[in-house]
Order: structure tokens, then C-alpha cells, then sequence
């Protein structure tokens, strides 16, 4: 889609949040990479409480990407895109946008809250989620910006009736974003991210249990499973964007 010409200059937030936005994908690598450093430097905890953390994290991962998916199925082409440029083709209100304005970056949230649970250590909770509110600041700000120059009052009331983060309880526009949601477009947006997640998950637990002295063979052969499970349903994710399937029958 061709970018809207702007009306007015962005803020200054907004043009920080602009250029946020275009690196995104890469920002939170070495993040990432440092909380790793950091969980993985301890022994890790072995207690009930930890375990629970643990449940507590996979469920608020799993929670996240599930809304991720959702959104992703369900919205137009040309709208909530992961290209490098701010679009929007239409101004989404319905499904999961009438609830919160920014349900892929909730979704987001749960993902690292939930690795962060996992990771469970405390310097990591605060790098892993200073840096993500620091980095949706700008770019929440950026697109929000933008939304405002293309539609003007309109989304002014959307922005008025429905929150940033915290959704609410009811929808504010009733109805479906679309009429069913395409399962096709939210695995081909969504498998690379998942197999991430996923991976950096089972490696982690892995990784305690070794510092632990906890990682027995039975314990290793079911995070080895897991792990060849989530190659596997990537592998076919791959396969499927890519028309293998579709061929095959043809």
C-alpha cells in the first residue's frame, strides 16, 4: 500500500515511534539475548512457587499468541501488517479491536510476560519489561498518529470509546471484523514467531533443569518431544504458506 501523505508534522514522540516501528523485528533481539544471559547464569529455583511461575508463564504465552492469531485471521489486508511502513487501508473497530486498540502488542505483552515467568529472575523482569513499554510508548504514539491525520474524528471517537491496553469488557462496536476468520493468513503471519517463543521456551526449562541437577532422562526425552513437536508443526506452517500442500493436490 502506498504510505498517506502526512497532513501536519508528526510530534516528536510520533517520529520516534515512527522509526521504532521500522526495526521492531530486530529491536528486541539482543533484549532478548541479555535476559537469556541472565536467566540462564543462575541455578534457577526449584521451588512450588517457581513451578507455578512457570504454569502461570506458559498459560500467559500461550494466551498471547492465541490473541495474536485471532487478530491476525480476522483483520483486512493492508491493516495491522509487519512490514516496515505504517498502513491502514481501513480503520479496524470491530472483533478483537473493539475491546483495545492494540491487541497484537497485548498479545505481545503475554508472550514476554510469559517468558519472563518462566525465565523467572529478577534483573530480567526488569530489562525484558522496561524495554517493552519504553519501545511501545513511541510506537503506539507513532501509529496513533498516523491513524489520526487519515481519519480524523473518526478515529478520535473510536480512540474515545475503547482503551489502549486494558480491554474492555464489552465490545464497543458490536459485530465481526470479517465473517470467519482466515486460518490460512494467521499461520503464514504467525508460525515464525511462534517457533521463537517456543524454542527459546524449551531451552530454557531445559537449561535450569540442567543447572538444578533436575534434568533427568525422562525429563530430557519429554523436552526433546516438545522440542520436535514445535519443528515439526513449523516445517508444516513453512510448507503450507509456500503452496507445497495446494501442488501436491494439484
Amino acid at each position: 500500500m502506498i504510505r498517506e501523505a502526512t497532513v501536519a508534522k508528526p510530534s516528536r514522540l510520533a517520529a520516534i515511534g515512527e522509526k521504532l516501528f521500522r526495526w521492531r523485528g530486530l529491536l528486541p533481539v539482543p533484549i532478548i539475548a541479555l535476559v537469556a544471559v541472565i536467566a540462564a547464569s543462575g541455578p534457577g529455583l526449584s521451588s512450588e512457587l517457581d513451578w507455578a511461575l512457570k504454569g502461570l508463564g506458559l498459560a500467559l504465552s500461550i494466551s498471547g499468541e492465541s490473541l495474536r492469531f485471532w487478530t491476525l485471521g480476522l483483520v483486512p489486508e493492508g491493516t495491522s501488517g509487519q512490514g516496515y511502513t505504517l498502513e491502514a487501508a481501513v480503520l479496524n473497530t470491530q472483533g478483537p479491536y473493539a475491546y483495545v486498540r492494540n491487541p497484537l502488542y497485548l498479545g505481545n505483552l503475554g508472550i514476554c510476560a510469559g517468558l519472563l515467568l518462566v525465565a523467572n529472575a529478577p534483573w530480567g523482569y526488569a530489562i525484558g519489561l522496561s524495554f517493552f513499554f519504553v519501545q511501545y510508548f513511541f510506537i503506539v504514539r507513532a501509529e496513533e498518529s498516523f491513524l489520526r491525520q487519515k481519519y480524523g474524528a473518526k478515529f478520535e471517537e473510536y480512540a474515545s470509546k475503547v482503551p489502549r491496553w486494558f480491554p474492555r469488557l464489552t465490545p464497543a462496536y458490536p459485530g465481526p471484523l470479517r465473517s470467519e476468520i482466515d486460518w490460512s493468513r494467521a499461520i503464514s503471519k504467525e508460525h515464525n514467531p511462534v517457533a521463537a517463543w517456543a524454542s527459546g521456551m524449551v531451552l530454557l526449562l531445559g537449561w535450569q533443569a540442567y543447572r538444578r541437577g533436575a534434568l533427568t532422562p525422562g525429563l530430557l526425552m519429554a523436552l526433546v518431544s516438545l522440542q520436535g513437536a514445535v519443528l515439526a508443526s513449523f516445517a508444516v506452517a513453512k510448507a503450507f504458506k509456500r503452496g507445497w500442500f495446494r501442488r501436491r493436490r494439484d
